[in-house]
């Protein structure tokens, strides 16, 4: 408990020492299962002596556009202003995290004065367990089973799986209408590297969530995963 108090602390410090004052440096949202745009405010006052000027901010991800209430960029002494994110969240589910670096005055640029956090946790609806199934080249084409679950209370239907590679079987299985499914998945030839992708389409009520997709996939084996095998 000491150690984290001091972590928060010295962050606190690190933060103010900059030349602007960030009481929270990381905002964790629960969004809705529906969310197309979150927006993540960042209130801060510049509690130094002297003007601070913020000389550039960046997201580092085409997903987000950051900027500054206002568009006020110089703080007085005493002066407080709120940076604000605003986050593209349509094609996104389940835990997501974004930083924001923020630049002040002399900065170099490889070395922003400040490193924002959004922690975002939006609903998966319908989840994939796993969304992958992997065959070593020249493996056994055992089956291999994907889980289909969906969350929450509605009830979602699967309407229809495609296919797009015909070496692979599948053949999905109502464990549960509207709630729990499985789709079972065999290479027909397991000699031959490939990548089957498998479009799940359900009658969700969500649009973003209508469709969903798991992958099979066929490889050889990496040399570092072959050496182990070796006796």
């Amino acid at each position: 408990m000491k150690i984290t108090l001091l972590i928060w602390s010295l962050l606190a410090a690190a933060l103010s020492a900059a030349g602007l004052d960030f009481p929270e440096s990381t905002k964790a949202i629960n969004a809705p299962a529906d969310a197309s745009e979150i927006v993540a405010d960042f209130p801060f006052t510049n509690k130094t002596g002297k003007a601070v000027e913020i000389k550039r901010y960046d997201a580092l991800c085409s997903c987000v556009a950051v900027g500054v209430a206002g568009g006020k960029l110089v703080y007085q002494p005493g002066e407080a202003g709120v940076i604000r994110a605003k986050f593209d969240m349509s094609n996104y589910s389940g835990d997501v995290e974004k930083s924001i670096a923020i630049w002040l005055d002399a900065d170099p640029e490889s070395t922003p004065s400040v490193t924002l956090l959004v922690k975002v946790h939006i609903p998966e609806v319908i989840k994939i367990e796993p969304k992958t199934v992997k065959w070593d080249v020249g493996a056994p084409p055992s089956p291999q089973t994907i889980k289909i679950i969906v969350e929450g209370e509605e009830k979602v239907n699967i309407l229809s799986v495609s296919n797009s590679n015909d070496n692979f079987t599948k053949e999905l299985r109502t464990l549960k209408e509207g709630s729990s499914y499985e789709l079972v998945i065999a290479p027909k030839d397991s000699s031959i590297s490939g990548l089957g992708v498998f479009r799940i389409d359900t009658d969700c009520k969500i649009e973003r969530h209508k469709v969903k997709q798991a992958f099979a996939s066929i490889r050889r084996a990496l040399p570092s995963e072959a050496a182990k095998t070796q006796p």
